[in-house]
């Protein structure tokens, strides 16, 4: 999928100021900003549900998506409440144009994936919060699309509702889909993810995976914490990394000889250290240093 120069307004409100995002086929990314930044502006402009202002969209080599190529999950769920499982993927298959022959088959598949073969028959007033973003999912990918885009596809349920959603996602990447995927849950784009795309006012700020990215803005990679045994001289300086009045932070690139030596000049020192602690970079750091904000703000 590509994207050059997308800009979309709403009256003097600027949503996106020329995004440019490429996806490379089969590649999971996550969409990461805060609220208002333009993720859901961007899945939308994407989808066709909403004419961008400039720039273009292209998928697979060719011009917009079309329903066949696209699945798309809204934040919002899309069921009817007095509806069943079956029923819902039913209609969906005439909607996506699954071809006849091929509709039982991929309504039983649905069912299967979605983990509600013992619900298929209830209204979907019945099911849990997961339950039902387990079926909107389902139902976004009868027609099995090349391209799927999920806008806050776990908001609102537990645990073990996300990790069955995680599954169904890594399932459909597995098969080949590629995916754009915005989030709040930094855990989510971190341990699931193949890279992130950070958007903040309308804009793409960075784009990569989360060691990269951390280099390129300055973050150590890691960052050794101990403290002094006993207290220390208040113009204390240690032989190494910086003091901030509690504990001593050793900026580390490696994990190796570097290391060692840091762990070594600070046991040197008179009294010796305790409470060691080795950070690594998060993808939350790389965050708040791009936009200064939390991802709930």
């Amino acid at each position: 999928m590509l994207v050059r120069g997308v800009e979309k307004s709403f009256g003097r409100l600027k949503a996106l100021d020329g995004v440019d995002l490429e996806l490379a086929r089969g590649e999971w990314t996550a969409l990461l900003g805060p609220n208002g930044a333009g993720k859901t502006t961007l899945m939308r402009c994407i989808a066709g549900l909403i004419g961008e202002d400039a720039g273009s969209i292209s998928v697979f080599g060719r011009g917009r998506p079309t329903a066949e190529d696209l699945g798309f999950v809204p934040q919002r769920i899309a069921l009817h409440d007095t509806m069943t499982a079956r029923e819902h993927l039913v209609n969906y298959s005439d909607l996506l144009g699954v071809r006849r022959r091929d509709r039982a088959d991929r309504v039983g598949w649905a069912l299967e994936f979605s983990q509600l073969e013992d619900r298929a028959d209830d209204q979907v007033r019945h099911y849990s919060g997961g339950m039902q973003r387990r079926l909107n999912l389902a139902v976004s990918v009868l027609h099995r699309p090349r391209l799927l885009l999920l806008d806050e596809p776990t908001e609102g349920v537990d645990p073990q509702a996300r990790v069955a959603i995680w599954r169904m996602i890594e399932d459909l990447r597995s098969e080949g889909a590629t995916i754009l995927h915005a989030t709040h849950l930094i855990e989510e784009a971190e341990t699931l993810i193949d890279s992130v795309a950070i958007i903040d006012h309308g804009r793409l700020v960075a784009r990569g995976d989360t060691a990269s990215l951390a280099r390129e803005h300055h973050i150590p990679s890691f960052e050794l914490e101990a403290r002094p045994t006993g207290s220390v001289a208040d113009d204390f300086v240690p032989p190494v990394g910086a003091w901030n009045g509690r504990t001593i932070r050793v900026p580390l690139e490696g994990l190796g000889d570097e290391l060692h030596a840091a762990i070594a000049q600070l046991e040197a020192m008179p009294g010796g250290i305790e409470g060691i602690r080795l950070h690594e970079a998060s993808l939350e750091e790389v965050f708040l240093k791009l936009t200064g904000r939390g991802l709930r703000e």
